[in-house]
């Protein structure tokens, strides 16, 4: 699963070989086992594909108000109304209308 995720984030294998351990999840080994979470390596590549080296945030901006902050959108009541759901009833799809012909929507996994 660790790979997986690995992958949805943009990760990639460092090394396709069954042989070698590496220590990552992002590699296949003969004993799964020994990879069984990211490395230093994997968190690197992480930074450079998410971190931001200059002061704009696409999160906040896109939210279209000056005086909005991040910790605005962590409340489910923020997300607006559910537009989609899972096959077991539970809503994976807000939409919320931001004005001005800008909408936002937020995906939702639920985990237990």
């Amino acid at each position: 699963m660790c790979q997986e995720v690995g992958h949805t984030l943009g990760l990639t294998h460092n090394d396709e070989d069954f042989n070698t351990v590496t220590g990552t999840c992002m590699d296949y080994a003969n004993d799964p086992s020994l990879n069984q979470q990211p490395d230093k390596h994997d968190f690197e590549q992480l930074a450079k594909i998410y971190g931001h080296l200059d002061s704009t945030n696409t999160a906040i901006s896109s939210v279209g108000s000056a005086n909005r902050t991040a910790a605005d959108l962590h409340g489910q009541d923020e997300w607006g109304r559910a537009v989609r759901f899972a096959s077991d009833g539970k809503p994976v799809v807000f939409e919320r209308d931001l004005g001005r012909g800008e909408r936002m929507f937020t995906f939702v996994t639920w985990a237990e």
